[in-house]
């Protein structure tokens, strides 16, 4: 898999220092940060990876060849720029220059937005330096990089800041010796992940999607030190458990779906707060519980939240299928019989036709004709009743949909405002 660092080159006359990352601390003060994080996150590139630097005609002048400033005499100050310095320790081979806009305009800020992203492989390993990335670009670079990830499938191992400011003002960080300058370089990869963790809980808020989730704690051995933090922040059984209760909805598991530890899940879910996380994360975390908020084992209350959840994502034909089933299965165990026994759940359905088309006795075919104490029973108790009419309308939707809409079709908004009409009436029917 290719690899690359890219990074933006700025215009100003850059102070050497030396930099720390966690326990490294680098031993000669060098002028252009760009070379020691390289040093540091790069030192294993081969001919198939790529050193892009990005620049401004400006950039290009001052800072990427030699002696590119001048003093207020307009005389030369002797300076090695970083195409050199970075020919010293990565292969020239390696080093690709990009020539960008000023930026000065939102015409020029697409441009420079289309250059650096057609510099990229498709799924390739990113490592990026926002250091001299001037005015807009940070937040461009966010975005752009989000983008690639969804176009281009990058990965993203890293992205990082080198704070020269914490040393001081200039004026003052001048009379330091350029050995006792140290600046760290700060680890923002955690931005990006944000932003991954973003687009998935976007995914699950309004579409009901886990897949994202699901990648997000994959484990991934190039990229360890992410993997455990995720793991840390939202442990796999967590994404599981939420992706088994999306997918028994999709696929219509209603026992499953009575028989779910909804608490369960809830409970480790909450408990996820007590983490020390990033800030965003808890609005994340209470937006899949508003979510899932609503479900519990009760099946009246249950089929209401599952329906509602179905609507909301456009999944006519579960709520469909799910109303109907969760119907016949309230009414049985309401009546203490096995609500998973098939004949059982004939009888009840045959009974609603029985109901509302008034068919009598004599003419019940099986298995209601073998079952008429129970038909009987059926037809005098109010809760089996009051759902008739519902039933009957869900069974011309069901077929409706389930034909796929050659036989008398109903246009999409007439099926969507039926079910939610029949899921109000459900609603006044069960709470």
């Amino acid at each position: 898999m290719p690899r690359s660092f890219i990074s933006i080159l700025g215009t100003n006359n850059y102070l050497e220092c030396r930099h720390s990352f966690n326990e490294i601390v680098t031993e000669v003060p060098v002028k252009y940060c760009q070379e020691d994080i390289i040093k540091i996150f790069c030192n294993d590139f081969t001919h198939d990876d790529e050193i892009r630097i990005f620049l401004t005609q400006d950039a290009e002048l001052k800072n990427w060849y030699n002696d590119g400033h001048r003093d207020r005499e307009k005389k030369i100050i002797p300076n090695i720029g970083l195409k050199e310095r970075l020919e010293q320790i990565v292969s020239p081979g390696i080093i690709k220059p990009f020539r960008i806009k000023e930026g000065y305009s939102e015409e020029e800020i697409w441009e420079i937005f289309q250059t650096i992203f057609d510099t990229f492989q498709q799924g390739e390993e990113v490592i990026v330096d926002i250091t001299h990335s001037f005015r807009s670009l940070p937040m461009l670079l966010i975005t752009l990089l989000n983008f690639a990830k969804q176009v281009k499938n990058i990965k993203i191992k890293g992205i990082y800041y080198a704070a020269f400011e914490v040393l001081g003002p200039v004026y003052e960080v001048e009379k330091i010796k350029p050995e006792e300058r140290i600046a760290p370089i700060l680890d923002l990869t955690s931005f990006a992940n944000l932003q991954d963790w973003t687009n998935a809980t976007y995914d699950f808020i309004n579409y009901g999607n886990v897949n994202k989730f699901r990648s997000l704690v994959t484990p991934d051995k190039k990229f360890k030190n992410k993997n455990e933090m995720l793991e840390e922040f939202f442990p796999r059984r967590v994404i599981d458990n939420i992706n088994n209760l999306v997918e028994n909805i999709a696929l219509c598991r209603g026992k499953d779906l009575l028989n779910f530890d909804y608490e369960g899940l809830r409970s480790d879910i909450l408990q996820l707060k007590d983490k020390k996380l990033p800030k965003p994360f808890y609005y994340l975390i209470d937006k899949i519980l508003e979510q899932i908020n609503s479900f519990n084992n009760n099946p009246n209350e249950l089929v209401l939240s599952l329906s509602q959840w179905c609507l909301n994502f456009n999944l006519f034909q579960q709520a469909i299928t799910l109303l109907q089933e969760f119907t016949i299965t309230i009414i049985l165990k309401n009546f203490n019989y096995d609500y998973a026994q098939k004949e059982l759940r004939n009888v009840v359905s045959q009974s609603f036709r029985i109901h509302s088309e008034n068919i009598s006795e004599e003419n019940w075919k099986e298995p209601a004709s073998t079952n008429k104490e129970f038909v009987n029973n059926l037809l005098k108790d109010e809760l089996f009743k009051s759902l008739s009419s519902d039933y009957n309308s869900l069974t011309d939707l069901r077929n409706d949909v389930n034909h796929a809409g050659f036989v008398e079709p109903r246009d999409v908004s007439r099926i969507k405002g039926k079910l939610e009409t029949i899921i109000k009436s459900f609603e006044s029917k069960l709470k």
